[in-house]
Parts: C-alpha cells; sequence; structure tokens
C-alpha cells in the first residue's frame, strides 16, 4: 500500500481518508502553524499533499522560515528532492496564504524544484486538454484537471521550468490564463513528480480524486494483482456494480454540461447580436461609457441615456411604462435637473453651485444600470411595449 503524508491539510480529509482505508500520517511544514512537525521521514512516504491555508503569525509579523519551531529535527525536509526523483509524488496547491507576495513565496519556495511564484488575477482559464503528444501522457491527471472545479479568479500563476530534453527534467503546463501564462504545472524530475495546483472550490475533494481516480493509473497498482486482489466478495460486487450505475450517471451528465456550454455561448452571441443591431441600444453603450471614463461629467452622460430611451418611446411616461423602475428614472432626473448637479442646465447667478457627492453619483449608476438592464429585456419579450409611430 502506497503511503501518505498530508501536510498541512484539513483534519477532516485526514479523517476521511484514513476511513477509507489509506495509509495516512499528517504533518505541518511549520509556516501555517509556527511548528515545523513530520511523523517519520518523508523518504518513508510515496505521496506527498501540501495545502496550507494560512500563515502564522509571530510577534504581531508573518512567520519567517528562521522562526519556525522544529520539533522533529531528525526528520529532514530536503531528503525530499533526492526522493521525488526516485519516484515519489509531491501535489502542492498554490493557495493565496498572504497578500505579502515575500510571505507568499517563502510558505512554498522550500518544495523540492519549484520555479517563481507571482500573482495574477484569472477568470478565465483554460486547462490542458492532454489531446497532443507529449503532454497526452499524462490524461492521467484529466480527473483533477478541470476548471470548472477551480476557485475563481486564480490569483497566483507559476513561471514554467525550462525543458531539458533526454534529462529525465521536464514540465507541462496543466493550467493557463489568456497570455499562457502557467497557473498549474506538473515537474518531472527522474522517475518522479511535483505538481503544483491552483486553489480548487474543494482542494479536500481533489485530494480524494487523486487518490482515488489518480493515483491507481500512475502507479499502475492494478499491474500487482494477487488472489485477494482476483477475489471479489459479495459487498465489493454490489459496491463495483453501484460505481459502475454512477460512471454511466457521471458519462450522461458530462454530455448535458458540454450541450449547455454550447447552448449558453450560442445564447451570448444572439444576445450581443440582439443588442448591437438595436439602435438605442448602442447609443445607451456609448453614453454609458463616457459616463465611465469621464467622473466629472459622469451625471451628464447618465441623463442621456435616460433620454435616448424616452426618445424610443415617446416620452418620459411611455419610456416608464414599455420599461419600468419609474423610481430609478425619477430620483436619477431629479439629481440631474437641480442646479447644483450642473448637468443639465446651467445655473443661475445666485445659484451656489457644488458637485454632486459621490454617494450620488454612485446611486445614480446604479439607478441607469438597472434602467438599462430593463429596456435590454424589452428587447427580448414577445409582445413587448413598441415606440410610437
Amino acid at each position: 500500500m502506497l503511503r501518505i503524508l498530508l501536510l498541512d491539510c484539513s483534519d477532516s480529509i485526514a479523517l476521511q481518508l484514513k476511513n477509507q482505508g489509506f495509509d495516512i500520517e499528517v504533518g505541518t511544514v511549520g509556516f501555517a502553524t509556527g511548528v515545523r512537525s513530520l511523523p517519520s521521514q518523508v523518504y518513508e512516504k510515496h505521496i506527498f499533499f501540501y495545502n496550507p491555508t494560512k500563515i502564522h503569525q509571530f510577534g504581531g509579523r508573518d512567520v519567517s522560515e528562521v522562526d519556525i519551531v522544529n520539533v522533529t529535527r531528525e526528520h529532514k525536509l530536503f531528503n525530499l528532492a533526492g526522493h521525488i526523483e526516485r519516484g515519489a509524488t509531491f501535489v502542492g496547491f498554490l493557495n493565496t496564504v498572504s497578500e505579502n507576495l515575500a510571505t507568499q513565496i517563502a510558505a512554498y519556495e522550500w518544495i523540492p524544484f519549484i520555479t517563481a511564484i507571482s500573482r495574477t488575477n484569472d477568470r478565465i482559464v483554460v486547462a490542458n486538454s492532454f489531446d497532443t503528444y507529449p503532454d497526452s501522457d499524462w490524461k492521467v491527471l484529466a480527473p483533477i484537471v478541470r476548471t470548472e472545479l477551480l476557485d475563481l479568479p486564480v490569483r497566483n500563476k507559476i513561471k514554467m521550468p525550462p525543458h531539458e530534453i533526454g534529462t529525465g527534467v521536464n514540465a507541462f503546463s496543466l493550467f493557463g490564463n489568456g497570455q499562457y501564462d502557467a497557473l498549474g504545472i506538473v515537474i518531472v524530475r527522474g522517475r518522479g513528480r511535483v505538481l503544483l495546483l491552483p486553489r480548487y472550490k474543494s482542494n479536500d475533494d481533489v485530494i480524494e480524486t487523486f487518490l482515488n481516480r489518480v493515483m491507481p493509473k500512475l502507479y499502475d497498482l492494478k499491474a500487482r494483482t494477487t488472489l485477494i486482489d482476483t477475489f471479489k466478495s459479495p459487498s465489493e460486487k454490489n459496491q463495483e456494480e453501484g460505481l459502475e450505475g454512477l460512471r454511466a450517471q457521471i458519462k450522461e451528465t458530462e454530455q448535458q454540461f458540454r450541450a449547455a456550454q454550447v447552448e449558453l455561448a450560442r445564447v451570448e452571441r444572439e444576445k450581443a447580436n440582439v443588442i448591437n443591431a438595436d439602435q438605442t441600444a448602442k447609443q445607451i453603450l456609448i453614453y454609458y461609457d463616457q459616463a465611465r471614463k469621464q467622473d466629472d461629467v459622469a451625471l451628464f452622460y447618465l441623463y442621456k441615456v435616460i433620454e435616448v430611451i424616452e426618445n424610443k418611446f415617446g416620452g418620459e411616461a411611455s419610456g416608464i411604462k414599455a420599461v419600468g423602475a419609474g423610481a430609478e428614472w425619477k430620483r436619477l432626473k431629479k439629481i440631474a435637473n437641480v442646479s447644483y448637479g450642473d448637468a443639465r442646465h446651467a445655473p443661475k447667478p445666485t445659484d451656489i453651485v457644488k458637485p454632486w457627492t459621490d454617494s450620488e453619483i454612485k446611486a445614480c449608476f446604479a439607478d441607469v444600470e438597472k434602467i438599462v438592464m430593463a429596456y435590454f429585456t424589452t428587447l427580448f419579450v414577445t409582445g413587448s411595449a413598441t415606440p410610437p409611430v
């Protein structure tokens, strides 16, 4: 049985995996707790998971390597590099444990063969499809390389190590952003590997998926069978039949999910085409964009948004009847019409001109957005009010 070490992982995943029969021990590197505690020599383990979620505070500041109290000095982390090259697997989750980049880096730079970590903020992430060589050799990782599992935005990226063909040193991107920065990678060293993954919605679920679906293929466990493995107990048969049914459901659900994604992309394009084909909507987008760009005259352009909608429907009353959002409509016009706003009318000589407040302009933007969303809706509702001829 493969021996597993959980470093700075949750108590719940440790208990869950032990209940499933895995050979589990737990420890901490020290950045999350201030104490380094390893239960055994690292070279006695086959698979390592590192999942810190916080940084320990030491004297009112983030803990550093020199602050960590090592209570198991006989167990050395530096032995991990050679152990990985001999065939071990290390899986680390690049969680944001500190807003201080130096601290963030320190919490991870002890990992063997790791490259530079830097900040990013990516909501659009592409997963490796493993459909071309040599990436296809790593299709075994497909169950955990899925963008829908990620906790977006991804906030940390990692530099790809250089390829060294023929040396047993290589690296493959698992997740990337729009400019091909790596957000998750696998580094191959000798017979082992280091996986550096972005934060998921549930890192614990990914650990469990890795052990149940990736590890058996990665270590080719099925190749080493015994008479005990060959025999199937009645309860084992029942469980396998249940799993087979669940696999069929998963396959059907995945097909439905992909079809829904395609349909969503189609209706998104359809939405954009409908809105862009409407002349009033085009003017709205122009005025709203100008309002966002020019803080000092924003209210002037927000009022223009209301005016173009009124022009389409033949006046304020007709516009409110067609679109709704009457309270927001009137509130914005009231702020824009008063002389101190100076958004529509020149002030009288006796008027005291003062700018609108931040809270007022924020409210105006919110009101206009509600009105515009309501107007856009009329473009998609069959039988909605039409402007007078």
